[in-house]
């Protein structure tokens, strides 16, 4: 399993090579994407991966800086697919699991008025996300739990974490949370957790998770604040005093576990 740090920009004002907040899993069964920022279907094109494996989108909450590329990844599927000549097939579907349906149906009206009327011979699924078990299609099998980031909406939550289980490998992303939402989302043991650091300060986060008690293999910061992107070196240095195994992720990091 591949996990590709395809946009990793919160939603501040733009930074010079960092892309809002996209991130993507490869197995060799299909590609999974976990929000879907601006430009993160033409970075992970550039970064080789084949968009027509697509199974499945998973967007945390509906706010622009991690779904403001919903539309644009969705009609990059159906231009390569067009231009290879090899467009996915009736068979096909690409699933999108979201908190705001309203948000996910938006993009696709949107697309409906691109050309050809954006007609396609696969489906593609709008699913509400709620929490527990919300995709499981023999491959991939992925965990919703709610954050307190954004406030409920009709009695219901609008921003989530997610926990991804391909066979015995385990990550998770906290989409943009609190603290105090760190210990929820976590289970006893993850092979990488991928946490923001928009609305943290790394030394903060590390601490939170130790006291946690439970074994994070692998931490990966994304989702960065600009005091990351000022200084990259200086972020990474103070990933390394205080956490074991921890990464400032850059637009285009590939890990393998």
């Amino acid at each position: 399993m591949k996990l590709y740090t395809i946009g990793t920009c919160a939603g501040t004002e733009p930074f010079p090579g960092f892309r809002h907040t996209s991130l993507a899993v490869e197995t060799e069964y299909g590609l999974y994407f976990i929000d879907a920022g601006e430009s993160g279907a033409y970075n992970a094109h550039l970064m080789g991966l084949d968009l027509l494996k697509t199974k499945a989108i998973f967007i945390t909450h509906p706010h622009m800086d991690h779904v403001g590329g919903l539309g644009n990844l969705l009609w990059y599927i159906r231009k390569v697919g067009l231009v290879r000549k090899q467009s996915l097939t009736k068979d096909d579907n690409i699933d999108i699991l979201t908190p705001c349906i309203e948000t996910a149906e938006g993009f696709l009206t949107v697309l409906t008025n691109t050309e050809g009327d954006f007609k396609i011979d696969y489906t593609q699924t709008v699913k509400k996300v709620r929490e527990g078990l919300i995709f499981d299609n023999g491959d991939i099998s992925v965990y919703a739990t709610h954050t307190d980031h954004m406030p409920k909406k009709n009695d219901e939550y609008q921003s989530f974490s997610y926990r991804l289980v391909h066979g015995d490998k385990t990550i998770v992303f906290s989409g943009d949370i609190r603290r105090e939402n760190i210990d929820d989302v976590l289970p006893d043991e993850c092979d990488a957790f991928l946490i923001e650091t928009g609305h943290h300060q790394i030394e903060d986060v590390c601490q939170t998770i130790k006291d946690t008690g439970k074994k994070v293999k692998k931490l990966i910061f994304v989702h960065h604040g600009g005091y990351i992107m000022r200084d990259v070196e200086g972020a990474q240095k103070r990933a390394d005093d205080s956490f074991e195994n921890a990464v400032i992720a850059r637009d285009g990091m590939t890990f393998e576990f």
